[in-house]
């Protein structure tokens, strides 16, 4: 199993290193940034389980990182200079999990960045699994459907409708599902040799 991958936005070396050391310590793959833009690179990447934003001197750049992290569920926190009450708002508005005063004690914070990464990820996978059942609700409905077509058309019986569904799928090298939505849609007729033969 890989390891949870975190993205590092840090613009002074010495301090990103440490974060680094830390984090890789306690088990993590991490991504180091020192700017906006290896930070979009690390994004574009592959997905991440989580981020540290240094936001001092915020700008456009990083909240549409901040933003971009949040759509695709990356729990991530900000960390500051300042203890600036508007960024902190700020930083909640657009998604973040936590912020952070530099200088950091990454040693303490590495709890809640598991937990926060277990969240993720048992977010990810419960998206994932409703995704899949979506997806198999999809598929019965359009499969029930080509098939009540065929046995309405045919006279054939449920069994024997999708044996001739299934049969023509093979014969034509595609889905189920994809010549079933192709019948539903009147882009398919089923050949007469195979209603005949079924």
């Amino acid at each position: 199993m890989s390891k949870p991958r975190i993205l590092v936005l840090e613009a002074d070396a010495a301090a990103n290193q440490s974060i680094r050391a830390v984090l890789e310590a306690a088990g993590y793959s991490v991504s180091q940034a020192f700017d906006r833009p290896v930070a979009w690179q690390a994004l574009d990447a592959g997905p991440l389980h989580f981020a540290l934003l240094d936001m001092s001197e915020p700008q456009l750049g990083e909240l549409d990182l901040a933003q971009a992290l949040a759509r695709t569920q990356t729990p991530y926190v900000v960390m500051s200079m300042h203890k600036d009450p508007t960024l902190i708002q700020r930083a909640a508005e657009i998604g973040a999990m936590g912020y952070f005063l530099k200088p950091l004690d990454v040693h303490v914070i590495v709890p809640s960045i598991r937990a926060w990464v277990a969240r993720a990820t048992e977010l990810q996978q419960l998206g994932q699994a409703q995704r899949s059942l979506k997806e198999a609700v999809r598929s019965n409905r359009s499969i029930g459907t080509a098939v009540g077509m065929i046995m309405e058309r045919h006279r054939l019986t449920p069994e024997r409708a999708f044996e001739t569904l299934r049969r023509q799928a093979r014969n034509e090298r595609v889905s189920i599902l994809h010549l079933s939505e192709r019948i539903i849609d009147g882009l398919a007729e089923l050949l007469p040799s195979l209603v005949k033969t079924s």
